[in-house]
Parts: structure tokens; C-alpha cells; sequence
């Protein structure tokens, strides 16, 4: 159901709504045909990632996807929106907001249907997304024949990433079903050269660690038509990962004292296994409108097995066992009724529970097994979720298109622990949204878009936990312990959005969007320094504004030819900072991308697509500064369609090579760290059974 549909409330809403006209055509029909028809048609401009752009540059992560987007960036695996850092974009997997810590790469590209990315705020969707949201869709059941085979693997010296993935779907008169599969192999290595200066010396780490993941993803889907016209769908996503990682760090000690540990070693083990299933009953109201409702289950669980083994003066074996799991149930519903000829009104509700459980056992010793220290810790955090929302979408004339949203969110969360003090935290959200597309007199091919909402970002369970997360060797200032604070309160933003649209026939578009933000009770984090070393801790601390421009162009260039250009630039301050450059969570300041496809021959695509990413420094508090060197990484494919049933592809993923530079400061204290690039060659043979 597209974007139209809203959440049902109960039945007391349902027979006040079932006296409106029947059913007309929904105001916007949105294709997802392609990216610049959806987004020209959807009236807060969506665009929607199609099935060909996951599969152009055959990537083993959605992630290397994503950062090809406008406006959309990735930093250490981190999806960002506007730039800007954690809990500021919110992420869905078929419109339900995904768990704390959950990673976007977990799911493989090859289970998608399409991504849809929404740079203003909607109702329906959610307000937690203060820059955006990436909404996630799974490849459904639609009962035609589908036999679809890919084969591939990642080529580097030394390791191979071998991977497979099986689509299959029919269907039998009102049932169709559909299974989707994906077995892979990652394997990636971790070299950095860290440089540390201070009054307490001058040291240079060699720090290696080698990783490979094991995975096995599963997305069932079975949609049954009854013959009243309702329609029960369920489905699932089912994944079981094995992690396992070594590594070692080495310090060359330049000038004054090392570390406690200046060779030490590490080895975790982790087994990761999620589960996403809902069921969907659609219900054709009479005459007067649809009603949807879906009941979900979700478990998430993570089970990490961790050694640190230091050598120095002393030594230190710290093993740690821990696992979190995260259990929720969800609970929605939308109604669509038409109020007249293109006008139709939505009502409904969102609801969620989810207790997260985490245990961690440390225990250290000497390596002469002399016991030093044990630690026994867990907590709960169990946080409830009630949305209810209106919205309202007309087409005012025949050139311009209104949308009246409003959302209340209540939040709740409770947590305690046999260490933690019982501590809770209660929010309340209402988020009203305006928005508007005008196509201009006379012209079929320009139009303005601008937006109006109220959106938030709430503080995420570890940041609430009490509970100190200590680092294993060379605690300071650019390195500190982590600690949560139970009194954090949400971020709260108001935002407006305006764009403008140009096409040229349908092998030409041209878009220029602008954002501004105000951000109240802004969190940021505190550096101390107590009797056990340096912690950060969050804590709201006023305000902040943020800003900026998009440009995404998309041009023909002769019959064979298709060139692909955008980019992004941000602004931010945040008031209680000194600036200059005292930007909000990290944000990347510059992202572009320039792409090109071009088909030489019959059967034959080659194309490339280079991205940069600019950062630059950041003060993050009065006395600590951090600073990124620029990112750049240029991607190239060549697709071979053998036959009608078959295709061959070879793909390069970081062609440059170019290693990636960071660092950060506390007044005299620096640390500057290297990173090693990665380039990895893949070829996929995609095969119709």
C-alpha cells in the first residue's frame, strides 16, 4: 500500500469515517518505475532506489549502495542523512522502525525490493528523523513464476568473499509465496598507523586485526486473496551471522612513558540471530474504504565471546562474556477514506514494546592466572511506543497538491539493573506536518515542493545506562571511557524543506532542494576526568541550527550514453560550543557523486561512479577537536548480458585506494590515525532458472 494508506484507529473512528463518498483514485500514484518519476510525483519528494540501482554495481553491502545517493552519506558503516551523525536518521524495514545497534549491512542487497528515502517528515512513517528516513523494502510475493540464481565472489590477495544468493516465488489461484535466500562469506582486513602526542610522551601503534562474517538470510513471504477481496500477507526475515576477528597492536615508544600495555592481542567471537515477522490483514471497508492492519514480532540477539591479552610491566587477560537481546512486539493499523473527488483523509495508530535484556561477565587475571578483578553486570531497558495520527491530502487545483499531518508520540522507557539504580525516562511528541507542491503556470516540466514539521530524535538505551564501557589500554582524552546519563531528555527540532524540480522528457531531471533545522536540548558529550581515568558522558546542552543544499541531476547524453550527478553541502552550529567549526554529531560537511553508464555495444554496460566525502575539523567541546581528512573512492563495473536468462558482472569496489585520515585533540594532547583502504574485485554470473 503506498504512502496514502494511513494508521487505522479503533472501531469508534472507523463507523464516524464510513459515512464518506467510495473510494476515488489516491491523489498521487506513485511508480516506482523509476527514481525521478517517484520523486517528481510524491508530493514530499520520495525517492525510491529501484531494484536496478541495488544491483548496478552488484555490492555485497547495502551501505556501499546508499552513499552513491544525494544527500545521503556513510562513515564507518554509519548511514547518514544531511550529514549529520547516529539517531538523527531514522531507518525502517518495511515501515517499522528498526532495534538499537541494529546495522543496515545485516541485510543483504539481494533481499530488497527498493529504498525509499524521505527527506521530510510523514505521519505515517514516523518523527524520530530529524534529518530523514531510509525506509527499507523487501521483495514481496506477486505469484508470478520466479527462478533467479546469483553466484558471486570477492576477489583480494589472500581472501575470497564468496556468495550466493536464490530467489524463488510462484503462485496458485488466490495464494502466492516467495522465498528469498542469501549465503555469504565477508572477509576484511584492518590495518592503521596511530601516532599519539602529549606531555606524557610521543608513541606510534601499529594496530591490525583481520575479520570474517558468515551469513545465512532468509525472507519468506506467502499472500493469500480472499474472495470479500481482503487479502492476509505474512512474512519474514530470518538471519543467523557468525563474527569472528583477531588482532594485535604494537607500540614503537618515541619519547616519555608507554602505555600500561604496549603489545597487546584480542580475539572476539559473536553470533548474531534476527528475526523479523509480521501479518497483514487487509480489509475492504464496504464502499467507503480500506482498512490495514499488521502485528509484528521481533528478536534480535547477540552473544560475544572477548579476550584482551596486554604485555608490559604487568600483564592483563580480560575475558569478557556478553550478550544483548532485544524483544519486541508491534501493533498498527491505517484507514483510507475519500472525502471527495482527489481529497482523501487518514487516521490511525502505532504501537511498540521492546525489552532489551544485556548481561556482561568480566573477569581479569595475570597470565600466570592470578586473579585481579571480576565484574558481573546486567540491566534491563524495556520501552513502550503509542503513535496516533491524522492526515489530510488534497489536490486544492489541478497544480497544486496539499498534505496536513499530525503525529503524537509517547515514549517510555523504564531501566534497571542488579548495578543500576531503577531510573526511567517519559517523553511526549506532537509533531504537526505541512506540506505543498505547486507545478508552475504554464509549464508541465518545473515544480516547488516545501515542507513544515516537527520532528525529534529520543536518546537510545546505552546512552541512558548509567554504566561504564572502559577502554583496555591507553585511557586519556582522545581516548576515554564511555558512560550513559538517565536524565538525557529527546532532541526536538523544527524543519523546513523546500525544492525544485525540472525534467527534461523522461531521460533528463534536474532537483535543487534546501533544509533548515533548529534543534532544542541538543545532546553532546562532557569529558571528565576521575579517579579511574577520562570518561565522556552525554547530556543535553541547548541548542543548535543546521542547514543546507542538495543538487541531483540526472542527464541523457545521446542514446547510449547516461550521466548521474549530485551533491550535498551542510552546515550546522551548536550554541553552547565555541566555534568556529563547532558543527552538530560529526556532520560531513561536502558529499558528491558523478556516474556514468555507457553501453558501447549490444549487451555489453560499463559504467563508474566516483564519491567524495568532505569532513574537515569539528570542536566538539571548548577543549576537544576532532578532524577528518577527505574521502574518496571511485567504483567501476562492466555487465555482460550473455542471453535472455543470464548475465555476467565485474565489478571494482575502491579503485583509488587512498587511505583515510582522522585525529582528534585535547588541548595538548593529539592523536592522529591512518586507516588502510581496501580494494576488492567481485564477479557475479545472475542466472533465470
Amino acid at each position: 500500500m503506498n504512502r496514502h494508506a494511513v494508521l487505522a484507529l479503533p472501531a469508534l473512528l472507523l463507523s464516524t469515517i464510513s459515512g464518506a463518498t467510495p473510494p476515488e483514485p489516491p491523489v498521487q500514484t506513485v511508480q516506482v518505475s523509476g527514481n525521478a518519476d517517484t520523486h517528481r510525483n510524491d508530493i514530499g519528494g520520495r525517492v525510491s532506489v529501484t531494484r536496478a540501482e541495488i544491483q548496478r554495481y552488484g555490492d555485497g553491502s547495502l551501505s556501499a549502495v546508499l552513499r552513491r545517493q544525494s544527500g545521503v552519506s556513510v562513515t564507518n558503516g554509519e548511514v547518514r542523512m544531511r550529514g549529520l551523525g547516529e539517531g538523527y536518521t531514522q531507518i525502517l524495514v518495511n515501515g517499522e522502525p528498526v532495534p538499537s545497534g541494529f546495522s543496515i549491512d545485516s541485510i543483504a542487497p539481494s533481499l530488497i525490493d527498493r529504498i525509499d528515502i524521505l527527506r521530510s517528515a510523514s505521519a505515517e512513517f514516523g518523527t524520530q528523523a530529524i534529518a530523514g528516513t531510509i525506509n527499507i523494502i523487501l521483495k514481496k510475493a506477486g505469484g508470478a513464476l520466479q527462478r533467479e540464481l546469483t553466484v558471486s565472489s570477492g576477489l583480494r590477495p589472500g581472501h575470497a568473499d564468496p556468495q550466493a544468493a536464490l530467489r524463488l516465488g510462484d503462485g496458485s489461484g488466490a495464494l502466492a509465496w516467495s522465498l528469498g535466500a542469501d549465503l555469504s562469506r565477508t572477509v576484511s582486513d584492518y590495518a592503521a598507523q596511530i601516532e599519539d602526542r602529549g606531555p606524557g610522551g610521543e608513541r606510534l601503534t601499529h594496530d591490525t586485526s583481520a575479520r570474517t562474517v558468515d551469513r545465512l538470510g532468509l525472507s519468506p513471504r506467502l499472500t493469500w486473496k480472499m474472495d470479500n477481496g481482503d487479502s492476509i500477507a505474512w512474512q519474514a526475515l530470518l538471519e543467523q551471522m557468525r563474527d569472528r576477528a583477531t588482532g594485535s597492536a604494537s607500540e614503537m615508544l618515541i619519547a616519555g612513558e608507554p602505555t600500561d600495555y604496549p603489545e597487546n592481542r584480542f580475539a572476539i567471537r559473536s553470533r548474531i540471530a534476527n528475526l523479523r515477522t509480521d501479518l497483514t490483514w487487509t480489509h475492504q471497508a464496504g464502499e467507503t474504504g480500506q482498512l490495514l492492519v499488521k502485528a509484528g514480532i521481533n528478536r534480535n540477539k547477540r552473544v560475544n565471546a572477548y579476550v584482551f591479552r596486554g604485555f608490559g610491566e604487568t600483564t592483563l587477560v580480560r575475558a569478557v562474556d556478553s550478550d544483548a537481546i532485544d524483544n519486541s512486539v508491534t501493533l498498527s493499523g491505517k484507514y483510507l477514506a475519500q472525502l471527495g473527488q482527489g481529497h482523501s483523509l487518514g487516521l490511525g495508530w502505532d504501537s511498540s514494546r521492546t525489552l532489551r535484556t544485556e548481561e556482561r561477565v568480566q573477569n581479569d587475571s595475570t597470565a600466570d592466572a592470578i586473579a585481579l578483578g571480576f565484574l558481573d553486570e546486567d540491566y534491563r531497558a524495556a520501552v513502550s511506543r503509542l503513535a496516533l495520527f491524522a492526515q489530510d491530502e488534497w489536490a486544492v487545483t489541478p497544480r497544486l497538491q496539499a498534505y496536513l499531518g499530525l503525529r503524537w508520540e509517547g515514549l517510555r522507557t523504564a531501566i534497571a539493573g542488579r548495578t543500576l539504580a531503577e531510573t526511567g525516562v517519559r517523553a511526549s511528541v506532537p509533531s504537526p506536518i505541512a506540506q505543498l507542491l505547486w507545478k508552475l503556470p504554464d509549464s508541465e516540466q518545473d515544480q516547488v515542493r516545501l515542507s513544515l514539521s516537527r520532528t525529534y530524535k529520543a536518546p537510545t538505551s546505552r546512552q541512558l545506562v548509567p554504566r561504564r564501557y572502559t577502554t583496555n589500554n591507553g585511557n586519556g582524552p582522545t581516548n576515554p571511557d564511555s558512560r550513559g546519563n538517565p536524565d538525557l531528555r529527546p532532541e526536538l527540532a523544527w524543519g523546513l524543506d523546500a525544492g525544485y524540480d525540472r525534467s527534461f522528457g523522461k531521460e533528463a531531471s534536474v532537483s535543487v532542494s534546501a533544509y533548515a533545522r533548529r534543534i532544542d536540548d541538543v545532546i553532546v558529550n562532557r569529558l571528565t576526568q576521575d579517579a579511574r581515568g577520562w570518561v565522556a558522558t552525554p547530556f543535553n546542552n541547548g541548542g543548535a541550527r543546521a542547514a543546507g543544499m542538495e543538487i541531483d541531476a540526472k542527464i541523457a547524453l545521446g542514446t547510449r550514453t547516461e550521466l548521474r550527478a549530485n551533491a550535498a553541502r551542510n552546515w550546522s552550529a551548536v550554541s553552547a560550543v565555541p566555534g568556529p567549526d563547532n558543527r552538530l554529531a560529526d556532520q560531513i560537511r561536502v558529499s558528491a557523486n558523478v556516474g556514468l553508464d555507457f553501453r558501447p555495444v549490444a549487451g555489453l554496460t560499463l559504467g563508474g561512479n566516483f564519491n567524495v566525502q568532505l569532513d574537515g575539523a569539528t570542536q566538539i567541546t571548548p577543549q576537544l577537536r576532532t578532524d577528518a581528512g577527505p574521502e574518496r573512492l571511485l567504483d567501476l563495473y562492466a555487465l555482460w548480458k550473455v542471453d535472455r536468462n543470464s548475465q555476467l558482472r565485474l565489478a571494482v569496489t575502491d579503485a583509488l585506494h587512498r587511505d583515510r585520515l582522522t585525529g582528534q585533540q585535547y588541548r595538548d594532547d593529539v592523536r592522529r590515525v591512518a586507516t588502510s583502504a581496501q580494494t576488492v574485485v567481485r564477479l557475479s554470473l545472475e542466472v533465470k532458472l
